[in-house]
């Protein structure tokens, strides 16, 4: 199974508002109700990083978040340090307004206006899950690790909860995260994600977006509801800051209900 499986979107920055957002362009014409989108490095004489745990000015990030928060029309920015696990927090209505700082997990969802969800990530995948129907959602951090912990399968499965949800029309995009051409890992990590296969006798490259795709359509959503950024946070354009590349700022995958 290949990314193939699911089809390549090119994600384009949102205008106005001074905010780097690389946003889908078949969901913002579709779901009008919808906030959606991976923040980028920006063009500005300092990188628009909105990572909470380095050594930036915490001043400065803040200020970052309430450009993001101003830009997408919400109230309040949900947070959390991850974990590189599996541990999803639903949230309820009434958050305060500002940036809610949250520890240990790796998984959102949300069913409310006003409340943009976020993972933040520099070459892992962020993965948003949609219910047009319910109008719920959930953002997810997938790195090696959250795949093959299930993470992405753990949060559609809360997601649908008593399984009324219809699955086959549950949308789900990976966004800009590092290829599968780019990402090399040892054989541990190719027997954690796809421990019914052979694992390579050495380093070799993965595409962790494909291995997403790939269990969620095991799951019962359709490929034609699938879909992954065309952007590499490595070898792509210099828009977005990677890990791998050097980097140590952080982008976030952003997800909410507009008010």
């Amino acid at each position: 199974m290949t990314a193939a499986a699911a089809r390549e979107v090119a994600e384009e920055p949102a205008e106005g508002g001074g905010v780097p957002l690389w946003v889908h362009p078949e969901w913002r014409a579709a779901f009008p109700w919808l906030v959606q989108g991976t923040t980028g490095r920006g063009t500005g004489e300092e990188p628009f990083d909105l990572g909470l745990s380095g050594a930036q000015p915490v001043g400065k990030v803040l200020d970052r978040w309430r450009a993001l928060l101003a830009a997408t029309g919400m109230g309040t920015a949900a947070h959390s340090r991850q974990v590189h696990g599996a541990e999803l927090w639903l949230h309820a209505a009434g958050a305060a307004p500002g940036v809610l700082v949250m520890d240990g997990f790796d998984g959102h969802l949300a069913a409310h206006p006003g409340l943009l969800l976020s993972v933040g990530v520099a070459d892992c995948v962020p993965v948003s899950v949609v219910d047009p129907a319910s109008r719920a959602v959930a953002l997810l951090h997938s790195g090696w690790r959250g795949t093959a912990a299930g993470i992405t399968e753990r949060g559609i499965r809360r997601l649908v909860g008593d399984g009324s949800a219809d699955l086959s029309e549950l949308r789900l995009h990976c966004g800009p995260a590092i290829c599968g051409r780019c990402y090399e890992v040892g054989p541990e990590v190719h027997t954690a994600i796809h421990p019914d296969r052979d694992p390579p006798a050495g380093p070799a490259p993965i595409d962790v977006r494909a291995a997403i795709v790939e269990r969620v359509l095991g799951m019962g959503l359709r490929a034609e509801n699938l879909t992954i950024s065309a952007h590499c946070t490595r070898c792509g354009p210099p828009d977005f800051f990677s890990h791998r590349g050097g980097s140590s700022g952080r982008q976030m995958g952003v997800l909410g209900i507009r008010a």
